[in-house]
C-alpha cells in the first residue's frame, strides 16, 4: 500500500470523525491499555499471541503485513500506543464476510509487543441502499454474526434502533474469548444523502481495562 493510500484513508477517516461529538469519538477510537499482556495468550485474531513482536507478526501473516515507518519523534517514545493507528505494521485489506477493513496492530515500541488490534472502516451509504435494507446497521450486522459465530454469545451488547438526525447513534457488542475481549462498534451519522459510518473492531487482552478518554 502506498503512503499516499494510506494517507488518503486516514484523511477520510478523519473527515468522517470531524461529524461526531468529541465524546464519541474519543469513546470509540481511544483504547488506555494499563497492563502488558501475557506472552503466551491468544488474541484470537489471526493466531497471533499477545506480545507477539513485529517480526513475529511478519513471520505469522507473511505478505499481507505492511508497515508504515513512525516518524523519528515518535520512535523516541517508549509507548506507541497513541500511534497504533498512524504507524506501524497494517494489514491494507482485511475482510469479515466481504467487509473490507484496514487491521492496525498496536504495538508498545518500534518493534513490540503488541498489545492490541483494531480494525477500521468508514464509509457510507446511500438513501437507495438503506431503503433497500443495506444502510449502515447491515454491515454491523453481518460482521456481529461472524463473530458470534467464531467467540459465542455476547457479554455485553448495547444498541438503539433510534437514527436521530442531529446526533450519531452508537452500536456496540462485546466477547470475551480466551485471554482477549473483542468489542464491535459502530457510530452511524445521519445526513440529507443517507448515513456515514465508522465500524470498528478492537481485540485487547482481557486483563486490560479499557477507557475512554
Amino acid at each position: 500500500m502506498s503512503s499516499n493510500a494510506l494517507n488518503h484513508r486516514g484523511h477520510a477517516r478523519r473527515a468522517f470523525c470531524s461529524n461526531l461529538t468529541l465524546a464519541t469519538t474519543l469513546a470509540i477510537a481511544s483504547l488506555a491499555l494499563t497492563s502488558h499482556p501475557s506472552l503466551a495468550a491468544e488474541s484470537g485474531f489471526e493466531g497471533v499471541a499477545w506480545g507477539a513482536t513485529q517480526a513475529r507478526l511478519k513471520e505469522g501473516l507473511g505478505e499481507r503485513l505492511a508497515t508504515r515507518a513512525c516518524p523519528e519523534e515518535q520512535q523516541e517514545e517508549p509507548e506507541l500506543k497513541r500511534y497504533a493507528r498512524a504507524c506501524g505494521p497494517y494489514i491494507e485489506d482485511y475482510t469479515i464476510d466481504g467487509i473490507s477493513f484496514v487491521a492496525f496492530f498496536g504495538l508498545r515500541g518500534i518493534e513490540g509487543p503488541l498489545s492490541a488490534i483494531y480494525l477500521d472502516r468508514a464509509a457510507t451509504v446511500t438513501n437507495e441502499q438503506i431503503k433497500a435494507g443495506k444502510g449502515a446497521e447491515f454491515r454491523y450486522n453481518r460482521v456481529k454474526k461472524v463473530l458470534a459465530e467464531r467467540h459465542g454469545r455476547p457479554e455485553r451488547v448495547s444498541e438503539t434502533s433510534a437514527r436521530p438526525r442531529d446526533k450519531p447513534a452508537v452500536l456496540l457488542t462485546e466477547w470475551v474469548s480466551g485471554d482477549t475481549t473483542i468489542t464491535l462498534t459502530e457510530t452511524i451519522v445521519s445526513e440529507a444523502r443517507g448515513q456515514q459510518y465508522y465500524l470498528s473492531v478492537v481485540y485487547a487482552p482481557k486483563t486490560q481495562v479499557p477507557e475512554a478518554r
